[in-house]
């Protein structure tokens, strides 16, 4: 048997030699195929389907509690960590896992830059069984409650490289320009590409916290199973941990209706790209399926020309088993080597999709070809190549002498061999069908999201965001946890925002604590003397702190009472501006104006002040925080008027940080250099982020939206041009097995707008055909792009329209070619050959 084979290989080869041509089409075109499915695999392989980066990754554990009354989620008290640790024989390491990132300024000699500071806690690391390379973790002495260092750092392994130069004497160093707050001295370094979490991948080092030291938190939860115990046996015997401790804490009344559940880490760390990567897999296997579907169509146009060959085998004694076995290897030999090429397009896929998704995965670095890649590639190339050979290899396995001698002598065509080619046109004509309408439901939502109205003018906007919270004389400090601004940060903000307004072009300068799309925090208020109003009331709304100059700059419009102006300051009564859809949800059958408001900045927390009371003096016009939002309750409060005292960390970085709006007379953009100067000479060490024009602003937060535009598109234009090609392959073979009687046709007088006429529908009657299944196919896959849709159908008419004139043009187009050769047919050349 393994000598047949050989020779297969041996015939097949030479075969594929001297019809070079063929090969090389077919090669072509299997390997945009195969390329275009192992790129999107590599990247589903490397984000989904590869195991964690850490030792022994399937006993990593989120442990989260569910309410079973309504389904509430919450995580263990650190309470219920001390218990674990102490008699859980199901877990060998427990604590809380992440937390949010800080930024803080490094000054060097091209200005102050920004870099990205991610917290974990000190138990992290032991937990997930990774060790710095050089250096140590932070001690117990080193971390607080919210991760802020006194003197210690912990930097990536990027960071080492880029500000040290790899230097392996780098601990003990300080980061130059650092400022003090944060820590300067070098203690250890961390591995390559370490991440806890995607979202934090490019994080420049690393604090340590302590959360055990506040009583009551609930930090996320991360956990290590015991080696041998399965989540169940787990599940249960935590459960009875936690439910005995959480009875003794404030609160803990209804212990009994939480239960612990427990997540694979590797799940939870990918949850957020699974349907989205399946997806792709299978837009890009419709391009496969296509690619497959046009070698096909190639080998029935090819088997015309072996037919005697074939007939000559069967009469030498080769059964049919034979016969399909030496074509179906033939076809393998095709699919190895446009596997082979498409491994090369799959690199330049894998570039492609990080270059259209830069924020899709952080750790862009890990989306590479690995050798079980490789090995899907092959089996795919195998499986294709035989998929792409059934079909040809049945219909030509059963040679018929007599037959092949006629078609040899009238230059006919095979009706059976034709329609088979038309049906596989067809289904051509669906698949594309089918990524067209996706890749025009995402035109469709794009365009749609980019005209949501914001509730603001984003023209002629220049936007920036600067963050004073890691700076020290910014900040002071009442304890390990709790910092408040100095008045140097107002002082700031005016001095910078009068430089801004006095350069050539400013038209006026605002600033905002969360400037759209960005979302402010959500914080719950009560109506100072609603008599039927307990706790929170249920009443939330966006907590945002604006110059008096913001609304003006912006475009949002006053529509009730007044805007604030300097008067609104420190000393002076504390008055909130809300907008329409608060008034209009908190307030129906009341007029808003006069009433007074209390913000709970600490959720109740009785050791915790609250907001003073605010009087609401105005009312404007919504905005949006996101486009595909409706628009949220917000609350307005004049950034004068701080809580000097306040010790809060939520309400210090909303004092602490601002994004500013700067309407230029012209082109936005042109102010950036001059803006940026203005930044360096109100204070040098101080950073500018994000500085761009709004309507780029905007154009990023539909990442989500041009992702997938870009990605269908590019599908959808490779479907398109392989069935063309198809298209194009079919019509000309009929063409030029129907010469004999296009000939006879001209010599009875047909005209050559009558020859194209013939082409042309025949053409028309497929695509319309495909197009028809294309649509019943469409109606049921284009649902599982539903929630990425915004403001159409999954079967939006005009989208399906449109795709459908566009492929029968594109069709029509391709049957052009075939058409001039019908309509010049020779009809001295039919009758010789009657």
């Amino acid at each position: 048997m393994l000598t047949e084979f050989r020779q297969d290989f041996r015939w097949g080869w030479k075969l594929l030699r001297k019809s070079r041509g063929f090969a090389l089409a077919a090669v072509l075109t299997l390997a945009l195929g195969i390329g275009a499915t192992t790129a999107i695999f590599t990247v589903l392989h490397s984000i989904v389907l590869r195991p964690l980066p850490f030792p022994n990754p399937e006993q990593l554990v989120w442990v989260q509690e569910v309410n079973q009354r309504d389904g509430r989620i919450r995580s263990p008290a650190v309470e219920v960590h001390a218990a674990w640790r102490e008699s859980s024989q199901a877990v060998t390491r427990v604590g809380a896992g992440i937390t949010g990132g800080v930024d803080v300024s490094v000054s060097g000699p091209a200005g102050a830059t920004r870099i990205s500071l991610g917290g974990i806690s000190l138990s992290t690391l032991s937990i997930l069984g990774v060790e710095p390379v050089i250096g140590r973790w932070y001690r117990l002495d080193e971390a607080t409650v919210e991760g802020d260092t006194a003197e210690t750092l912990v930097i990536s392994y990027g960071l080492w490289q880029s500000h040290f130069g790899g230097d392996a004497d780098v601990v003990g160093k300080t980061v130059p320009g650092w400022d003090a707050a944060w820590g300067r001295t070098v203690i250890g370094v961390m591995p390559p590409d370490f991440w806890v979490h995607p979202a934090m991948a490019d994080v420049d080092g690393w604090f340590a916290f302590n959360v055990a030291r506040i009583p009551g938190a609930r930090p996320q939860t991360l956990a290590r199973l015991a080696p041998g115990v399965d989540y169940a046996a787990a599940e249960a015997e935590l459960d009875a941990i936690a439910k005995r401790v959480e009875a003794t804490l404030p609160g803990g009344e209804d212990a009994g209706d939480w239960r612990i559940r427990l997540e694979p880490l590797h799940d939870t760390v990918t949850e957020d790209y699974k349907a989205t990567l399946y997806l792709l897999l299978g837009a890009v296997a419709f391009v496969l399926l296509i690619a497959a579907v046009n070698v096909a169509n190639l080998q029935l146009s090819r088997s015309v020309t072996r037919q005697s060959e074939i007939a000559t085998r069967a009469a030498l004694g080769a059964g049919r088993w034979r016969l399909i076995r030496q074509l179906v290897t033939e076809n393998v030999l095709l699919a190895v080597l446009g596997g082979g090429l498409g491994i090369v397009i799959a690199y330049v896929g894998v570039w492609l999709f990080v270059t259209l998704a830069p924020g899709f995965y952080p750790p862009s670095d890990d989306i590479t070809i690995r050798p079980a890649v490789l090995l899907f590639a092959l089996g795919v190339s195998v499986l294709t190549g035989i998929a792409a050979g059934l079909a040809p290899a049945f219909r030509v396995s059963r040679p018929d002498l007599q037959d092949a001698l006629k078609q040899s002598a009238r230059g006919g065509g095979s009706g059976v061999r034709l329609g088979l080619r038309r049906a596989l046109i067809v289904m051509e004509v669906a698949l594309a069908l089918v990524l067209l309408v996706g890749a025009g439901l995402m035109i469709n939502t794009y365009a749609r999201v980019m005209r949501v109205d914001m509730g603001f003018r984003p023209d002629n906007l220049l936007t920036m965001e600067i963050n004073l919270s890691g700076l020290e004389r910014y900040r002071t400090r009442h304890n390990v946890a709790h910092f408040s601004v100095t008045p140097q940060v107002v002082s700031f903000y005016e001095a910078l925002a009068a430089r801004v307004q006095s350069l050539p072009g400013v038209r006026s300068v605002g600033f905002v604590s969360a400037l759209p799309p960005r979302p402010s925090v959500i914080l719950p208020f009560r109506v100072v003397g609603d008599a039927g109003e307990s706790g929170d009331g249920g009443r939330f709304a966006q907590y945002v702190e604006v110059s008096e100059e913001y609304f003006q700059t912006m475009g949002v419009d006053l529509l009730q009472g007044r805007v604030f102006t300097r008067a609104d300051g420190e000393a002076a009564p504390a008055v909130v501006v809300i907008n329409e859809t608060l008034a209009r949800q908190f307030f129906p059958d009341t007029d808003p104006l006069g009433q007074v408001v209390e913000v709970q900045l600490n959720r109740g927390n009785p050791s915790l002040a609250d907001d003073r009371p605010r009087e609401i003096v105005g009312i404007v016009s919504d905005t949006r925080t996101r486009q595909r939002d409706d628009p949220l309750p917000m609350m307005y409060v004049p950034y004068r008027q701080h809580l000097w005292d306040y010790a809060g960390t939520g309400p210090f970085y909303v004092h602490a940080r601002k994004d500013f709006a700067i309407r230029a007379d012209g082109d936005p953009a042109a102010l950036a250099n001059a803006v940026r100067r203005a930044v360096a000479d109100t204070d040098a060490s101080v950073a500018v982020d994000n500085m761009i024009p709004m309507r780029d602003r905007l154009s990023e937060s539909a990442a989500n939206e041009r992702f997938w535009l870009r990605l269908l598109g590019l599908f959808s234009g490779l479907a398109v041009f392989l069935a063309t090609v198809g298209i194009y392959a079919v019509i000309a073979y009929a063409v030029e097995q129907r010469a004999h009687e296009l000939g006879i046709r001209a010599a009875l007088g047909a005209g050559q707008s009558d020859m194209i006429r013939l082409v042309l529908r025949e053409g028309f009657v497929v695509t319309l055909a495909g197009l028809a299944i294309g649509v019943a196919a469409a109606f049921g896959l284009t649902r599982l792009i539903a929630n990425q849709l915004y403001g159409v159908t999954p079967m939006d008419p005009v989208t399906i329209a449109a795709v459908a004139l566009l492929l029968t043009a594109v069709a029509m187009l391709a049957c052009v070619i075939p058409a001039r050769h019908a309509a010049n047919a020779d009809p001295l050349r039919a009758l010789r050959t009657v």
